[in-house]
């Protein structure tokens, strides 16, 4: 009787976490990224040729236009941007020429399946670690955690890279065949470039391995064969995920590619404060305002319950946390401050790792309250969120209207709420309304809002050279967090109204 009702709230945890996605999907315009990959992908299968969106690897693509194969929408490969691989501008024509919210869903469904499988994962090694009841808490934890919702749903590399990566690890733990930790570790790498930091962390385990075994040449000899078979398989699945028509190095020379399109003066931002240079304790911030408070308790309960009780599992936990540490630390040292979304890899680690406090709070009245509150306050957190998970902060932070006043980009806005917006510009009759929106690829003119006919660029030098005209604006974060400290017209307690969390409507 246990075992079926661990098998039913498996199931049913499982089960919300991905029809919160689904739920999601249709009210949801395209990301800015999303107007690269998924296009891409699509040319992918279509013409073997690799030349857009070089700068991340293909598998993520590939899986989110398999569905597009059915539906069979309009490529033109006559396109100067298709000669030129304007990336961006090809994908935002493929993508609006055909039926976008159409290419959008189905394409987005086997994200919300991959981000799904990554639940059970959690689930797995929780309760491997710390019994049956910790891996439910962490299924819970993440099931509702809002910022794998967010991006778990997208055509987008973050979520999978957390998917893949957490699964060869646990593998390696498992001590499975080196066959499946490859092809899961090359699943990882041909998500996101950054999964090639999981091979070197495989690597630093071996050598753990070496150094603490009695015959340290036998254990040296067995780890080498299974490193090489491992390395096998992961080079096979990339080759596969480039559909075994280039060679080997290709994957090396993209990696060139990484972050070349992001622009050189772009400012990052955070806590009232603009830089070029970046801030070194940009992503620990990040975590801090964009985690929900039950993971960061969590994190706190784990860390005094390691400190007087040790380890429970040591392998399996020193695994976890050097984990953490190495990619957390990568990120730090080599990510451009864009977004918490590049930390999404550690969130199913910390939520196993966490889980650890089940294992003496169960044994008390008093623990399994905090267990039901934390878990509880996770799910209302997730639901006050729907649909609108990327824009999310803590309480701590002051929500999504105070998110603003720390951090910018993906972390407020990403060109999500584009469809809300028109849905609120038809539901209050406006007409000319003046947009800024995230980017020139969020396409409101699709969604039927009648704005001006001037270029996003000539909006923005308009609202902080001049006093606002009479009329109705709908400003991106993204860019309100700039022009707020410009003009004091512009002041956040001056909007009116919130679109999506992402948009703010100001009237003059």
């Amino acid at each position: 009787m246990r075992r079926a009702l661990t098998v039913a709230a498996v199931c049913v945890l499982l089960f919300v976490f991905w029809l919160q996605m689904l739920l999601a999907l249709p009210k949801l315009s395209a990301t800015t990224d999303e107007v690269a990959h998924m296009p891409a992908g699509y040319t992918y299968w279509a013409t073997r040729d690799y030349r857009m969106n070089p700068e991340h690897p293909p598998l993520v693509k590939l899986i989110a236009a398999i569905p597009l194969l059915a539906i069979n929408p309009k490529l033109d490969l006559s396109w100067p941007e298709w000669t030129s691989a304007q990336e961006y501008n090809f994908g935002y024509g493929f993508l609006y020429t055909n039926d976008a919210d159409r290419l959008l869903f189905w394409s987005r469904v086997p994200m919300t399946l991959l981000a799904t499988l990554g639940g059970l994962i959690v689930f797995l090694w929780s309760r491997d670690m710390f019994g049956r009841d910790a891996g439910l808490f962490a299924l819970a934890l993440y099931a509702f955690c809002p910022n794998l919702l967010g991006h778990g749903m997208l055509v987008t590399t973050d979520v999978p890279l957390a998917v893949f990566m957490t699964l060869a690890l646990y593998l390696s733990w498992k001590d499975s065949s080196s066959i499946w930790i490859g092809l899961a570790t090359g699943a990882a790498m041909a998500s996101k470039f950054s999964g090639a930091i999981l091979p070197l962390i495989l690597i630093g385990l071996s050598a753990w391995r070496v150094a603490a075994a009695d015959d340290r040449r036998r254990q040296a000899i067995s780890e080498t064969r299974s490193l090489l078979i491992a390395a096998v398989s992961a080079l096979l699945l990339i080759e596969a995920s480039y559909l075994f028509t280039t060679m080997p190095w290709t994957y090396v020379e993209n990696m060139r590619s990484v972050n070349a399109n992001h622009n050189p003066n772009h400012q990052f931002y955070l806590f009232g404060r603009f830089t070029l240079t970046g801030f070194w304790y940009y992503f620990p911030f990040a975590f801090a305002v964009k985690a929900t408070i039950p993971l960061l308790l969590s994190m706190v309960l784990a860390c005094i319950q390691f400190i007087t009780k040790r380890f429970i599992n040591r392998r399996g936990e020193l695994i976890i946390l050097i984990a953490v540490a190495s990619y957390g630390g990568a990120v730090m040292l080599g990510a451009d401050e864009l977004g918490v979304r590049y930390l999404l890899p550690i969130f199913p680690l910390l939520f196993i790792w966490g889980s650890r406090i089940v294992v003496e709070l169960r044994t008390r009245t008093a623990g399994i309250a905090l267990l039901v509150l934390l878990a509880g306050w996770q799910a209302s957190t997730s639901v006050r969120a729907f649909p609108n998970f990327i824009p999310y902060f803590n309480e701590i932070a002051g929500g999504a209207k105070g998110g603003i006043h720390y951090l910018d980009d993906s972390n407020v806005d990403w060109g999500q709420s584009m469809k809300q917006a028109a849905e609120y510009v038809r539901n209050h009759g406006l007409q000319n309304v003046e947009l800024l929106p995230f980017s020139p690829f969020d396409s409101p003119r699709y969604y039927g809002i009648s704005r001006p006919p001037r270029q996003d660029l000539e909006t923005y030098r308009m609202l902080i050279s001049e006093p606002p005209q009479p009329g109705t604006y709908i400003v991106s974060a993204h860019h309100l967090i700039r022009i707020m400290y410009i003009r004091p017209e512009w002041n956040p307690r001056n909007a009116v109204d919130r679109i999506g969390e992402s948009l703010w409507v100001f009237r003059f």
